[in-house]
């Protein structure tokens, strides 16, 4: 049976998820049956960077709920680290030539992102300017309503609208081709540094390396052998770039398929979505604020979940009380539904049979604090505990 993920936003200390989620890390669906005797639990903190191992607290919560650890060597092999962090600097001190190719590489996309970047803030600017002079001539007026304007329609009774109503419409026809302008430089950026990403595996040829090849497979049997598997946050950058420098996606889809449960905190969270977003701290062109930041889109995550796009961190980051905000968000990533997460909340993500169908369910399952999801209104909703959001693939999503 298909494994689940909880997606939490920034839980303050690690040790409370273990003590929400014991009844579900003890529990095991596990295809394997020597994982499902063993549960054991792989710790992915290689967002701590050089902290990678400073993990004793968990390992004391998790024995404290029931996990039984399993010693060899000295090494506790039922509470592993991926150790995807010191793996990857073992790498790069073995095979120095091979590296410095990487980092060539790294450095370009680095240098595309901010031609990148600098286009999205202009591109953020023209926007906010738009919204802005329609405000002017239109009391009452918001981003929501320009970019829910049927423009097609508009277009079919031209000749009959008033010069004011002309105005409406071109006005906000333009706004909408900004907003997709905007989603056309992000999709234009993905492109550009995967094709950069592969034309650095094919040229160096670092698949074919031994050594290369020994620690994937040493981080893909890692993976495969788990029941529980927590991905935690930090540095967003350093943990994406390992996971991706050796492959893994496709372990990850497969633990999920063979049973396994993520459990994901902030950038955690973000690496097991289509995309990861993240705020740049140099911009505030949309909001005009020192307080919050703009988006950036950093890369393509592992695509875990694709019917909605987190945000992490929301109420640090976003300007959750701003409808034109909620509005530009649910927009710009509208190929998913945006939903918000802090500190308390918690989406569960799961598949179950309802007789011959098969379902994906989505719901809230944090005690404390719901789920905020951004619409397309302007308007942020609320999901509680137990509230599921209606998505296709859902049993209650209507065509």
């Amino acid at each position: 049976m298909k494994g689940s993920i909880v997606f939490n936003g920034n839980i303050q200390l690690e040790t409370d998820f273990i003590e929400a989620f014991k009844a579900q890390i003890l529990d095991s669906k596990h295809e394997d049956p020597a994982v499902r005797q063993s549960r054991k639990v792989l710790l992915i903190t290689a967002a701590w960077q050089k902290r990678e191992f400073q993990e004793a607290h968990i390992k004391r919560a998790l024995y404290g709920i029931g996990i039984q650890p399993q010693f060899d060597g000295g090494y506790d092999q039922n509470i592993q680290n991926l150790s995807i962090y010191h793996d990857f600097n073992f790498f790069r001190k073995k095979e120095a030539g091979l590296y410095w190719l990487y980092h060539s590489k790294q450095q370009v996309i680095q240098q595309v992102k901010l031609f990148y970047r600098e286009k999205n803030a202009g591109l953020i600017r023209i926007l906010q300017s738009q919204l802005t002079l329609l405000k002017e001539s239109f009391k009452g007026m918001s981003l929501a309503r320009a970019l829910g304007y049927d423009v097609t329609q508009g277009q079919t009774r031209l000749h009959s609208l008033k010069p004011i109503e002309l105005l409406y419409h071109y006005a906000c026809q333009d706004i909408q081709a900004s907003m997709e302008k905007i989603r056309e430089n992000d999709a234009q950026m993905l492109k550009v540094c995967h094709e950069i990403d592969e034309y650095f595996f094919t040229t160096s040829q670092v698949a074919q390396d031994p050594l290369y090849q020994t620690l994937k497979r040493q981080l893909e049997e890692r993976i495969l052998s788990s029941n529980s598997i927590f991905i935690f946050g930090g540095h967003i950058a350093v943990l994406w770039n390992r996971l991706n420098f050796f492959k893994l996606k496709e372990a990850f889809q497969t633990a999920l398929a063979r049973g396994a449960n993520f459990y994901t905190v902030s950038a955690g969270s973000l690496c097991l979505c289509d995309y990861l977003v993240v705020f740049d701290d140099n911009s505030n062109e949309w909001t005009g604020s020192s307080r919050m930041y703009d988006f950036e889109l950093f890369d393509q995550g592992f695509g875990l979940v694709t019917k909605v796009q987190l945000f992490p961190h929301c109420k640090d980051y976003i300007f959750m009380e701003d409808p034109d905000t909620i509005a530009y968000t649910a927009a710009r990533f509208n190929h998913s539904m945006s939903v918000g997460l802090d500190q308390n909340s918690f989406l569960l993500m799961e598949t179950y049979r309802d007789g011959d169908s098969e379902y994906e369910r989505f719901s809230s399952v944090g005690k404390d604090e719901g789920l905020y999801v951004f619409k397309p209104s302007g308007e942020i909703e609320i999901k509680h505990r137990g509230d599921e959001l209606i998505l296709p693939g859902t049993r209650f999503f209507k065509q």
